[in-house]
This record gives C-alpha cells, structure tokens and sequence, in this order.
C-alpha cells in the first residue's frame, strides 16, 4: 500500500514575519485575477510569487511566470525568506472554520508520499482530468525544480492508531500560527523516529484517495520520470520520487464534502429536450419552494434515492428515482445525472455543438446557482446532494472515475505552509 514518508520541508522563516497567515495563499486553481492582485498587494513575500504569478506582455518561453517565479525561489532562499529543514519531519495540520454558524475543525498532516502510477492501487484517483492545468503546473515545477501546493489526500484511519499517533504529535506549541485573510491553520512539526515510523508503518496499510489535485499528482508523475531519465543516480529515496500531500483521515468530523451544483446553458430546443429526456429516465414533480435552503432541505430528505432539483423560470422540479447498483457497486448521484441525463441530451445536438464542456458551469452553493439562473446568466440549474466519501473510496479502489467536479472539500489546504524541494540532491527521510 501507501508508502508515506517524513521530509525536508522548505518552509518560510516566520519569526521574521509579523503575520504569516499574509504570506499564504489559496490553491492557484480557485484563484481568479482580482485575488491574484490581491494577494500581490498583501505582501511582499506572499507565496503567490511562487505559486501563481502575474502574465505579462511580451512574456516568452525563457522570460515568464515561471523563469519570474524559479528567480524569486532563488533569491528567497538565498536571503533565507525561506530554508530547507535539516530533519525529515511530518507536519501535523489543523485549519478551523465555520460552516452554517458553527466552528469545525479539520485535522491531518503534511507528507511526502511515493509517487506511483494510479494502477499500482496505493494511491487511487477519483476525477477525470484536463491537459491544460497539468500542462501549466509541469512548467512551473520543472523551472522551479520544487512543487508549492498540497496535494489533497484521504485515507481510512478506522482501526488504527493514527489519530493517537497524531495527537502526540500535535501536545505541544504549533510551529506556526496563521489566523486573517480567511485563514485559521495550525502547524505542529515532529522528526521523531519512533514516532514518523510508527505514522509511516500505518499508512503503509491503506490506500490513498486523491480528494483534491489530480493534475498535481499526474503532472508530478511524469516529472518524476523525466528528472530519473536525467538523472540515473539519484536513490530511490530522492524527494521528485515523492509528492508533496495533506493527509486527512475521511472519517474526521471536521471533513466537509460539499455538493457540485451543476449550471446549463441551453437553447430553447436543447431545455425542451432536457425535460423529455429527464422525464423518460426520472419521475418529475413540481415544488412550491420559497428559496435555495428549502430546495436543499427537500434533496435531503431523498438520500436514499437518485435525487436532484431542476431550477428554471423560478419554477423547482424534483427529479427522482430509485437508487441502483452496477456490478455490485453503488451508482452515484453524479453519475447519474452524466449517464441517465448529460448523455442523452448532448447525443440529440445533430450539430454537434453541444458538450458538457461548452454547456455546463459550476456551483457550490446553491443560492448562487439559482441567482445565475434569476440574473439570466445560466438558462437552468440541477442541484444534487452531496457525493458521500465512503462511497467515492469505494469506487475508487474499484479502478471507477467520476465525473468531473463530482465532489468539493471545503475548505481548501492553503499554499504556503510547507513546500517541497525536488531537486535530485534532497532526499525523504
């Protein structure tokens, strides 16, 4: 299984900072432009720089984002903004937030875990991915030779010690305390032998679910092959071997797993075609619902069946059916919806126009999905139920990917708290 390893964190020195949360930032991919600028402005050394700098005019294969973001590396370790750990340590994590009025808290920790191809079975993906974001993300890391941002991992601690092994690790001071600007984490470090074996030794039983950075890990994949290629003599145990992970067990109770509300863009033939194709595969009936919270409310009380609201012409429409299973294994609300709905639908554009890419935008909550819809920007919206964990786990080993965008952790592991130097010299511990 897994193979779970203490390491050389690159780490800001933040006692020569008056606020570290201004020096983190979220994972590039949920970063639009006007956040990108802000969080230039809010400080100097805000990771930013590394993880996701600015594009500008003229910007050329050898003068970019990348060769700009490899110089700032190079100048921050020089002046010791940031440094590498002697130790290979674990870096036990704790980020608080609140969600619905009350105060949740998510534990895990930071590791280097060996990298493998997802047909191994040790570490197992869940979503399909893109080319673009992979493409981009190789750029960055091999100009840099060194990865910024987490990858978001799960595993089932049940019937095990980690969660005492960890709290062991986290008894005394953290080592960094970063609260404001939307932040609320802790971080604790441990290097001590007995303890990151014992740590190592029971994650070397479970399987890793990849909850969020797919093209990371596959873009971290294939460097770790061009960086053996290059060079033949490095061990087995130098870190590109390895990727940079949050480790969360899926059964902490700070885990919130959110629901991907699906927005359409359909002409008129295309929406009349979604009712004839959602009626055949689904029974459909009208609510009379005063707003977003009550469409969630209802979807809840349907957990045990297919389940979805079609919002329109601020009309809500139940769409129900049984659940099902496929060889033995549950279908899942999302691929329910792809199979049964998307599928269908987008087969009847003769034209061929119509795809999931270029007629499906996405949501989180469902307020602002029904918004969309009411300010005309969206022509419907399909709210769903959250994708249960244990479930995605299940399939996952199984070798089944979902659809994109089938599941939202909230909330994201900042960048910025630890990093992970790549170059063939450094090795795990």
């Amino acid at each position: 299984m897994a193979s779970v390893r203490p390491f050389h964190a690159l780490r800001y020195q933040v006692e020569r900072f008056a606020d570290p949360a201004a020096l983190l930032a979220p994972p590039y991919d949920i970063i639009g432009a006007e956040q990108q600028q802000a969080l230039y402005a809010r400080d100097p050394h805000n990771v930013i720089r590394l993880e996701y700098g600015v594009s500008m005019p003229g910007d050329t294969e050898d003068h970019s984002r990348y060769t700009r973001a490899a110089e700032t590396l190079r100048e921050w370790l020089a002046d010791s903004t940031l440094t590498m750990e002697t130790g290979a340590s674990f870096y036990p994590h704790e980020q608080r937030y609140t969600w619905e009025g009350q105060l949740r808290v998510r534990r895990g920790f930071f590791a280097a875990v060996r990298l493998v191809p997802f047909s191994a079975g040790e570490v197992l993906p869940h979503e399909e991915t893109l080319k673009g974001p992979k493409a981009d993300r190789m750029k960055l890391m091999r100009r840099c030779q060194a990865s910024f941002s987490p990858v978001f991992g799960l595993y089932d601690g049940r019937h095990s010690a980690l969660g005492e092994l960890l709290q062991r690790a986290t008894a005394g001071t953290p080592l960094i305390t970063a609260e404001g600007y939307e932040f609320d984490d802790r971080l604790w470090r441990t290097d001590d032998p007995g303890l990151t074996e014992a740590i190592s030794t029971e994650l070397s039983r479970r399987q890793i679910l990849i909850a969020d950075g797919h093209h990371r890990y596959e873009t971290m994949l294939a460097l770790r092959d061009q960086f053996r290629a290059e060079f033949p003599d490095a061990p087995e145990t130098a870190a590109f071997n390895y990727v940079l992970m949050l480790l969360v067990d899926l059964n902490d109770p700070g885990l919130l797993v959110l629901p991907t509300h699906r927005l359409l863009l359909l002409d008129p033939a295309m929406k009349a075609a979604f009712c004839r194709v959602a009626g055949h595969n689904f029974t459909m009936e009208k609510l009379e619902l005063a707003n977003p919270e009550a469409a969630i409310a209802m979807l809840q009380r349907y957990r045990e069946m297919h389940a979805f609201i079609w919002y329109t012409g601020g009309t809500y429409m139940l769409l129900t059916s049984p659940k099902t299973l496929c060889d033995g294994l549950p279908v899942l609300d999302v691929t329910a919806l792809q199979e049964r709905i998307f599928s269908p639908l987008f087969a009847l554009d003769a034209g061929g126009e119509a795809s999931v890419e270029q007629c499906i935008r996405y949501a989180h909550l469902a307020g602002d999905a029904v918004a969309s819809v009411d300010r005309g920007e969206a022509d419907a919206a399909i709210l769903l139920n959250a994708t249960p964990v244990h479930d995605v786990l299940t399939l996952a080993a199984a070798g089944i990917r979902l659809p994109q965008k089938s599941t939202y952790f909230h909330p994201k592991a900042p960048t910025g708290l630890v990093m992970h130097n790549l170059r063939p010299e450094v090795t795990v511990g």
